[in-house]
């Protein structure tokens, strides 16, 4: 089962899934070692720190800093932009799991997240971190959008995704 990002932002013909789990393992050797997990104070501190720096970094910089998938990153980035949505204040944790490694794909842990975007409207998204090399990073980073994954541990129908603030399409 692979874990994959779910970006929602965007209204189109066919869905879009990208990987989230930030991989299928490179080898089909196994490893005997057991797998570490991202425990939740490690994925709160990663989503800290993306949400400290996302005001302050292109959409570049953003992706090329702070996300393990950095194309993944850089799409759903690129779909925010599209919706002149930009990251507000930090986000809170409302709930968070473990996802377990398979043979198929790397572990983390995901953490649904509620926040606001700088024009204020509220988003529900959920946030990847996973354990490349032994360091918690985000998978795509993007934050704001109510993407998700795939397959949520968390159901299919917790996210809230924001519209467009972009001029006249901007809620009033």
């Amino acid at each position: 089962m692979r874990h994959e990002m779910r970006p929602r932002i965007m209204l189109l013909a066919t869905p879009l899934l990208l990987a989230a789990s930030a991989c299928a393992n490179s080898s089909d050797i196994a490893d005997p070692a057991p797998r570490r997990t991202v425990s939740e104070k490690q994925a709160i501190a990663v989503l800290n720190h993306v949400a400290s720096r996302a005001p302050h970094l292109s959409a570049a910089q953003f992706c090329q800093e702070l996300a393990y998938q950095k194309k993944a990153c850089a799409y759903v980035r690129n779909q925010a932009d599209d919706f002149c949505l930009k990251p507000g204040p930090k986000p809170r944790v409302l709930r968070s799991r473990g996802i377990r490694a398979t043979k198929e794909s790397d572990g983390g842990r995901v953490l649904e997240i509620e926040g606001k975007t700088a024009g204020g409207q509220r988003y529900v998204s959920e946030f990847f971190v996973v354990l490349p090399d032994g360091k918690p990073r985000a998978s795509t980073a993007v934050y704001w959008s109510g993407a998700g994954l795939g397959d949520s541990p968390f159901g299919e129908k917790n996210k809230v995704l924001p519209q467009s603030e972009c001029g006249g399409d901007a809620p009033h």
